[in-house]
């Protein structure tokens, strides 16, 4: 029972640890926010196909991508998504902080 424990214990650990570090912790666990993605592969959306936007927080295995032009806001999965490598914006550091906090109103205002 002890041996037991223990596994879980440093498993606590470890997840707070990689929760507490921020920026970094959020390059690993969502590499795509704060990026300018393109939506592909939906079944029950295929109208936003191809439609671009920006990747915002990323809770429960989904992003939150905030789409131009509509203002919409969706909830997709990370396979998805592909990284909009067509043009290069620049985002603000107000911004790509929001899309950490999981602001998705600073983002859609953006």
């Amino acid at each position: 029972e002890a041996a037991g424990a223990a596994p879980a214990a440093a498993e606590g650990r470890a997840g707070a640890g990689g929760a507490s570090s921020g920026a970094a912790a959020a390059a690993v666990d969502a590499p795509l926010l704060g990026q300018r993605v393109v939506l592909g592969g939906l079944s029950s959306r295929p109208e936003l196909n191809g439609q671009r936007g920006v990747a915002g927080s990323f809770e429960g295995g989904r992003y939150a991508v905030a789409l131009e032009g509509s203002g919409e806001c969706v909830r997709v999965r990370p396979d998805k998504l592909c990284q909009d490598t067509d043009e290069v914006i620049a985002v603000s550091d107000e911004v790509l902080a929001a899309a950490e906090r999981g602001d998705e109103a600073v983002i859609l205002e953006w």
